[in-house]
C-alpha cells in the first residue's frame, strides 16, 4: 500500500466518540463550530462485517473536518475484512478502541480489555495497519486492573505503525470520576515519537494552553461538548453569529429528517435537549418541562418558549 506519513497541519480541536451521543447531526454540528476532527460512536467491526442495518447507518457523515470512524473488535479476521472492504471509504481516519471502561465492553474483551494483551492487541493493530492505507489512530487509557501500562501501551502503538494516539489519563476502574492524571500526557509524549492528543476534562483555554506547552498534538473534548457544540468556537476564540435555539433546533430537524418518525425523534433528542439546558439558570426547573414533555410538537413549542 502507498501509505502517506501522516501529520498534523497545525494544533487539532476534535471531538470525542461517544455512544448513543455523537450522531452525524451533533459531529456536523460540532464540525461547523470549528471541531477539526470529530470522531464516530464506538461501532463493532463484527455488526459491520455482518452488514448490521442499524450498525450501517451509524456511518452516515456530513462533517467538512476531518472524519474519523471508531471501531472496537478483538477478532482478527474481521478487522481484516472491515477495514481492507469499502464500507468505510468515505471516512479519513480510522481509530481504534481500546479504553471503553463500560462492563458490557470490557466483559466482552473489548475496549479497556484490549490493554490486558498487549500482543493480542498488537495482532489486532497490524491487522487494521496492513489492510488499510488510512492514517489510523488508538484511543486508551492509563491501564487496566490497577496496571498502569499507558506508557508500554504507547510504544506498542508506535511500533505496529499506528498514526497517532489518543489518551484519556484515567484507569479502567476509574471510569470517569476523579481527575485526569495530568502528568500522564507528558510521560507518554516523552516516550513516543507520534503525535500525542489529550481527551478528558478539557475545559477551558486554559486547559489547552497547558496541552499546548507540554507538546500535545491536540484536544479531544466529550463532556463538555454535551449541549454545547459551541465550545469549539469559544476555544479558538471564534465569533458565534447564531443562537442556541437555531443550534437546537438545526439538530432536532436534522434527527428529524433522518429518523422520518416523530416518535423515535422525541424519544431520541429528549436527552439532547436536556443537555443544551444544563447551563441555564433555571435549568432544573426546565428539564423538569422537558421530562413532562409528550410528544414531538410539544417540544417544539418548549424550544420555541425557553430557549
Amino acid at each position: 500500500m502507498n501509505r502517506k506519513i501522516f501529520k498534523f497541519k497545525k494544533f487539532i480541536y476534535a471531538l470525542a466518540p461517544m455512544a448513543g451521543v455523537t450522531d452525524f447531526a451533533f459531529r456536523k454540528i460540532c464540525s461547523d463550530f470549528g471541531a477539526d476532527l470529530v470522531v464516530t460512536e464506538m461501532i463493532s467491526a463484527k455488526a459491520l462485517e455482518y452488514k448490521n442495518s442499524k450498525t450501517l447507518k451509524m456511518l452516515r457523515e456530513e462533517s467538512s473536518c476531518l472524519k474519523s470512524v471508531q471501531l472496537f473488535g478483538h477478532d482478527e479476521n474481521t478487522i481484516k475484512n472491515v477495514v481492507s472492504s469499502n464500507i468505510l471509504d468515505h471516512f479519513d481516519i480510522i481509530d481504534f478502541n481500546c479504553g471503553c471502561p463500560a462492563k458490557k465492553i470490557v466483559g466482552n474483551n473489548d475496549g479497556c480489555a484490549m490493554m490486558r494483551n498487549l500482543e493480542h492487541t498488537k495482532q489486532i493493530l497490524s491487522a487494521v495497519r496492513h489492510n488499510t492505507d488510512k492514517p489510523i489512530s488508538v484511543k486508551f487509557r492509563l491501564g487496566i486492573d490497577n496496571k498502569l501500562n499507558y506508557i508500554e501501551f504507547g510504544k506498542m502503538c508506535e511500533e505496529v505503525g499506528v498514526d497517532f494516539i489518543v489518551l484519556h489519563a484515567r484507569t479502567r476502574e476509574q471510569g470517569y470520576s476523579g481527575e485526569v492524571d495530568k502528568f500522564a500526557y507528558k510521560n507518554l509524549i516523552n516516550n513516543v515519537k507520534i503525535p500525542v492528543i489529550w481527551s478528558g476534562d478539557i475545559k477551558t483555554a486554559k486547559d489547552v494552553k497547558y496541552a499546548k506547552s507540554i507538546g500535545c498534538a491536540g484536544v479531544m473534548i466529550g463532556r463538555e461538548a454535551l449541549g454545547n457544540p459551541e465550545i469549539f468556537s469559544k476555544l479558538k476564540h471564534k465569533k458565534i453569529s447564531i443562537t442556541k435555539q437555531q443550534i437546537v433546533l438545526t439538530h432536532l430537524n436534522k434527527i428529524k429528517e433522518y429518523l422520518n418518525n416523530d416518535d423515535a425523534t422525541f424519544n431520541y433528542f429528549k436527552k439532547h435537549l436536556l443537555w443544551y439546558l444544563k447551563n441555564y439558570n433555571n435549568s432544573t426547573e426546565l428539564k423538569k418541562q422537558v421530562c413532562n414533555l409528550s410528544c414531538l410538537n410539544e417540544m417544539y413549542d418548549f424550544i420555541e418558549n425557553n430557549i
